[in-house]
């Protein structure tokens, strides 16, 4: 059977999804990632059809740390073909696109060494992607891969919103605005119809993508419009482990007062700051919304706050609002947060159905009552599938 591989290669993760490839259409078949790829790699995979094929077992490694993700990449290959299934084509997901690329790209060399050279945009993403891509490609060298950004989507941001107030060469080498989490947003949007009327699916909304990664969005006629986020993978919003908007001067001010190197500063404020850095004991929503500690409490209010805040700054760059969506693991799992959010947002007259915003439901459904001037859903994202798709496509036409 013909089959689209999809990775999101990561630090100490690698996430894969199989779909299979029928005429022009693709069907999810398995889920799975490998844990701890660095430290003691544990495969897990599950069946959408067949759940006595859901499987978790360490991966015996050998040798060095340094090859531990190409052996967890051989045993994801692996277990795909005794399932007897066929790789057609490879999609990945690549965080930063930088100023010379937005929709996906089959991968070369070229490719590969442009987006290389982002990699201080996205210290967390963006090399760790393209080792996946290094990997597969030395395993799998005649397969079509293909990059699919995390930036695409936001190509059609109004550019004002899109510009810093800084030099002109320093906007002239690509320092500007990006937004993140594109591919996500795409899915929200190829799944508005199914919620409203066409026409209204057309309207003005903002999304908020609440996870590990916490960024929001802007939406008109179905396009990017601005985004919560800029050029790297911090500001805007709190997110699990990263800071949120900060003063510049602050980042210099702490740099200097504690003596810091740049990889120092670096992992202050990618890996022990926004909701870790609050609670100071958790960047795990669940953990916080279980404790009665006052920092898990501080930690969800900021979170709470910065969302309702970034609502109000997108809804004044939509210049109105139709619809507020929520997505991504907080998003979609936390009645709580989403309710505070909302509380925040009652002079946007809007209202909340308190009892289906509680309903857990794992499909896209409106939780706010026929009274609210503005309609609330949640939208469970699938940003594989638009990898997927983008991929299939691709190898098609090449």
């Amino acid at each position: 059977m013909n089959t689209i591989l999809v990775i999101n290669s990561g630090s100490s993760t690698i996430k894969f999804a199989v779909f299979a490839a029928t005429g022009m259409d693709l069907t999810l078949n398995y889920q799975g990632l490998v844990d701890r790829v660095t430290t003691k790699p544990i495969f897990k995979v599950r069946s959408v059809a067949n759940a006595t094929e859901n499987i978790t077992e360490p991966i015996v490694v050998i040798g060095d740390v340094a090859t531990y993700n190409e052996q967890a990449i051989h045993h994801i290959l692996s277990w795909i073909a005794t399932k007897g299934l066929q790789i057609v084509a490879i999609g990945h997901r690549i965080v930063h696109s930088g100023p010379n690329y937005a929709a996906p790209v089959i991968l070369n060399d070229k490719v590969i060494s442009e987006l290389a050279s982002y990699a201080e945009m996205m210290p967390l993403h963006q090399m760790f992607n393209l080792n996946g891509v290094k990997i597969l490609r030395e395993i799998l060298p005649d397969t079509v891969q293909v990059a699919c950004f995390d930036t695409g989507f936001h190509v059609t941001c109004n550019p004002i919103s899109q510009i810093y107030a800084l030099p002109k060469k320093f906007r002239d080498s690509g320092i500007r605005r990006y937004g993140f989490h594109g591919l996500s947003y795409e899915y929200i949007v190829s799944k508005l119809p199914d919620c409203m009327s066409a026409k209204k699916a057309r309207g003005k909304f903002v999304v908020a993508h609440l996870g590990n990664g916490s960024t929001m969005c802007a939406i008109e006629n179905q396009k990017s419009v601005a985004t919560s986020i800029g050029m790297t993978g911090v500001g805007g919003l709190p997110m699990a482990t990263r800071c949120d908007a900060i003063d510049p001067g602050a980042i210099l001010y702490i740099l200097n007062r504690y003596n810091l190197s740049t990889s120092e500063l670096l992992n202050i404020l990618y890996r022990e700051s926004g909701l870790l850095g609050l609670s100071e004991f958790s960047s795990d929503m669940r953990d916080l919304l279980a404790s009665d500690k006052p920092e898990a409490k501080l930690a969800i209010d900021v979170l709470v706050h910065r969302v309702s805040i970034f609502t109000g700054l997108l809804v004044a760059e939509l210049q109105g609002i139709d619809g507020l969506i929520f997505t991504g693991g907080i998003g979609e799992n936390a009645a709580l947060v989403r309710q505070m959010v909302c509380e925040r947002l009652k002079w946007l007259n809007l209202e909340l159905d308190k009892d289906l915003n509680n309903y857990k439901q794992a499909e896209a459904r409106k939780i706010s009552t026929e009274r609210s001037k503005v309609a609330v859903f949640v939208i469970p994202t699938n940003e594989e599938l638009i990898i997927a798709r983008h991929t299939y496509q691709l190898s098609l036409d090449s």
